[in-house]
């Protein structure tokens, strides 16, 4: 959940036509992009659906859908805004607060309860299964993925000169 991360993955990962990007590989979810936005998206859901347990709510992403990688970039920083906002109210009492989850078809059908501590261990969880994937992902087209910590792997990528 480190903010201008996710789409770095992609970005720094390799230089590659948009078509690799946009190829179905039969994952998850089709391509290399939709995966990238669907971590990024449950990860917006989550956090907006917990803003009102630390102060006013967090608003819904209002921008194009995001269907480049530039669009995804876009999301990302919007999404990693509302993180850093969300985190920087929370308190540790927060954490054990429980607040009820409105059903969100397709993924669940029935209201539930469940605390923000459990939650954030979710979208974790999650993130790490979606970015793993993509590794893999990366591994069937002889591309080597992001494995280290991702500032430093940045931190390594040649960098244009100027």
């Amino acid at each position: 959940m480190q903010r201008g991360r996710a789409a770095g993955l992609l970005r720094s990962a390799f230089e590659t036509p948009t078509a690799e990007l946009s190829r179905d590989r039969g994952a998850s979810f089709p391509t290399l992009l939709d995966i990238l936005g669907h971590f990024i998206g449950g990860i917006e859901t989550w956090i907006v659906r917990m803003s009102p347990l630390t102060g006013a709510p967090l608003a819904p992403y209002d921008g194009p859908e995001p269907v480049s990688l530039d669009d995804r970039r876009g999301y990302e920083r919007a999404v990693g805004e509302k993180v850093d906002r969300f985190l920087s109210r929370l308190s540790e009492r927060d954490l054990d607060r429980a607040f009820l989850a409105l059903k969100l078809p397709p993924w669940r059908d029935e209201d539930f309860t469940t605390s923000v501590r459990s939650t954030l261990l979710h979208v974790v969880e999650h993130e790490l299964q979606h970015r793993g994937e993509l590794n893999a992902l990366l591994w069937r087209i002889d591309v080597e993925p992001p494995i280290l910590d991702w500032g430093d792997f940045e931190e390594k990528q040649p960098r244009a000169s100027t």
